[in-house]
């Protein structure tokens, strides 16, 4: 499990998951249909990861990564959606998630060392699968919220 979480492909999985979430914003479906489509998809990624790591670890290693950019950037990205439509109950709720969640996986790696190191992994992967849970509860309860249309 530790190699599994430390040899991700964090990095290479970032720019294209980015223009995936721009693609479907560009599209033109509601912003809550998207981050719904989208936190899904992350958990899928994330719960299928785990099956795959003793067949197929780089399959694994790369659906792990995905699910995890893709949660962190559905965070973010209901985060401005939330501060766009004035929702701010759902802006603040995301705003502690998001913090939460970074300070939690920042905490075990100090508390927990190489002795826990196999606990450590497993909580943060338990971890993982927060930011894209919140972002799911968001698409699914929120409001909607209106698009801007017109100039600048």
């Amino acid at each position: 499990m530790i190699i599994f979480i430390s040899q991700a492909p964090i990095f290479v999985v970032t720019v294209p998951v980015l223009l995936l979430v721009a693609l479907l914003e560009a599209v033109g479906t509601k912003t809550r249909h998207n981050i719904t489509i989208l936190s899904a998809a992350s958990l899928l990624c994330l719960a299928v990861s785990i099956f795959l790591r003793d067949k197929t670890v780089a399959l694994a290693e790369f659906l792990y990564a995905a699910g995890l950019v893709l949660g962190f950037v559905l965070i973010l990205y209901a985060l401005v959606t939330a501060r766009r439509g004035r929702q701010w109950a759902w802006f603040v709720g995301l705003l502690i998630a998001g913090i939460g969640i970074v300070g939690a996986e920042v905490a075990l790696r100090d508390v927990l060392t190489q002795r826990g190191a196999e606990t450590m992994a497993l909580l943060i992967y338990v971890l993982t699968f927060v930011p894209a849970a919140v972002a799911l509860v968001y698409g699914l309860l929120a409001p909607d919220i209106r698009k801007p249309r017109g100039g600048i």
